[in-house]
């Protein structure tokens, strides 16, 4: 299930486009970083990339939703920072929660899973449903399941 020859490109390049500056000065990578982190991930964890309403990718019998954050002035992500809402509306279409982090360069620095009703509990405990779990939240209940 690996990625496609295309959909590697299509990753190669986002990661390189991303590194540009952009009018403004600020690098590109911000918009494509949920990008780059869907395909990276598929990547890492052998997934079939399959981007629908509701998740991301799939194992075959798991429908994944990808959530991602890139290090950004700092060297690290700050645990404060906010993901959005893993699901929309319930129930939520997806099987397992899975949160990617990004270097500097775009690589895959962490990799986060965490079964969609332990995402819903949280969510409704800790955000009550408005904006997001934070990222030290997240990955303090997850498994830690990639690291580089």
């Amino acid at each position: 299930m690996a990625l496609t020859k295309a959909q590697k490109r299509l990753l190669d390049a986002a990661r390189e486009v991303g590194k540009e500056p952009g009018q403004s000065g600020k690098y590109l990578g911000r918009e494509l970083s949920s990008l780059i982190g869907e395909l990276a991930t598929c990547e890492e964890l052998d997934l079939r990339w399959e981007p629908s309403a509701g998740y991301d990718a799939c194992t075959g019998k798991d429908r994944i939703q990808i959530k991602t954050r890139k290090s950004e002035p700092t060297p690290e992500v700050n645990p404060r920072g906010r993901l959005g809402r893993f699901g929309r509306k319930k129930p939520y279409s997806f099987d397992v929660a899975v949160y990617v982090e990004l270097d500097e360069n775009f690589n895959t620095s962490g990799i986060w899973r965490m079964p969609v009703d332990e995402v819903e509990a949280l969510e409704d405990e800790k955000d009550k449903g408005i904006r997001g779990l934070h990222v030290g939240v997240f990955r303090s209940n997850a498994q830690e399941i990639f690291t580089s």
